[in-house]
């Protein structure tokens, strides 16, 4: 047999009932032709029956029955099982709300909620303040107010989050299990402290993510601490393990542990908590920074006489003689 919603004679296909139009459970209604679609859907009226003829001996033309949407936002419960007119239209629909009852000859009169306010449907008269709660993916920033006509007031959800139908003040929530919460004060998704990457931009993914062991963060992206450094607690850096006299101080910059100019050494190397790793360089000597190894340390040459001078005293020198010899046999 068919499904409720559905008709089709015994060993054909199932065909779905005309749009407004449905059949009853196939437990208690076989389904079998087009007059089995005799009820109306929610929030239909019924302006005509279906026709099923009792017997096959008579030549009725079955057809479903016709049912014709609800005027603007109204509804009901359940669709209509017998011939009315819009009257059977008593409730409005979710994210309406109602500024006049059903009256003998005119269905509920609805109205859309305003501000992106909504409501999960009334059916009793009032005002703006039936729409007490936010559509999805729209927060609260006000509640609706009884006696002032006035809806909650609700605005959309920043990229990257979403909201189910909140019914009080608050706030999205980022698709991001590990960025930081929405609040008055932070508007947008961001990781949180210690995760970089980029937001998820859907429910059940994860983008934001932890660096990996002595790692720190820069900008957006993970940086392995330096050979003979180690991670700072806020992961914005790393700090030599040698901090003693002779040991440059860790910068982001380098990313380096290494000697001061005139000792040498290896602090890269050096462990937690370690000291001395960086030696002076012997009295007189002196070195770059990052030397580690004594034969690195170099004294300055002894004699810095310019040897354009000594060229230049040598010429005098030599002219004075030539003079004096000149003088003695003439």
């Amino acid at each position: 047999m068919c499904s409720q919603g559905y008709q089709g004679a015994l060993g054909q296909q199932c065909q779905q009932c005309s749009q407004g139009t449905t059949s009853g459970s196939p437990t208690q209604y076989p389904n079998t032709s087009i007059g089995y679609c005799q009820f109306c859907q929610k929030n239909y009226f019924m302006k005509n029956s279906a026709i099923l003829p009792p017997n096959r001996r008579f030549l009725i033309t079955e057809s479903p029955a016709t049912c014709s949407p609800c005027p603007q936002g109204s509804g009901n419960s359940s669709g209509p099982v017998s011939v009315g007119d819009e009257t059977q239209c008593n409730t409005c629909q979710p994210n309406y709300f109602m500024t006049a009852g059903v009256s003998k000859t005119q269905a509920a009169q609805c109205s859309p909620c305003p501000f992106n306010s909504g409501n999960q449907g009334v059916n009793t008269a009032g005002d703006q303040s039936q729409c007490n709660q936010c559509q999805d993916n729209f927060y609260m920033t006000a509640a609706a107010q009884q006696g002032k006509s006035q809806s909650a007031q609700c605005s959309p959800c920043p990229p990257n989050s979403y909201s189910s139908a909140p019914s009080s003040v608050g706030f999205c929530t980022c698709f991001d299990p590990f960025a930081l919460p929405l609040s008055a004060n932070q508007k947008s998704c961001v990781c949180q402290s210690g995760y970089v990457g980029n937001v998820a931009t859907a429910k059940g993914q994860n983008g934001c993510y932890q660096c990996g062991n002595n790692q720190f963060i820069s900008g957006n992206t993970c940086v392995t601490c330096a050979n003979g450094s180690t991670v700072n607690k806020d992961l914005t850096g790393c700090i030599c393990n040698d901090t003693s006299d002779g040991t440059i101080a860790w910068s982001s910059n380098t990313n380096i542990c290494q000697c001061k100019q005139n000792y040498y050494g290896s602090p890269d190397k050096a462990s937690q908590g370690s000291s001395g790793s960086c030696k002076p360089c012997p009295q007189g000597s002196t070195s770059q920074a990052g030397s580690q190894t004594a034969d690195q340390c170099s004294k300055p040459p002894s004699d810095n006489t310019n040897p354009t001078s000594k060229s230049i005293s040598l010429i005098i020198s030599n002219s004075i003689l030539i003079s004096f010899i000149f003088i003695i046999f003439y």
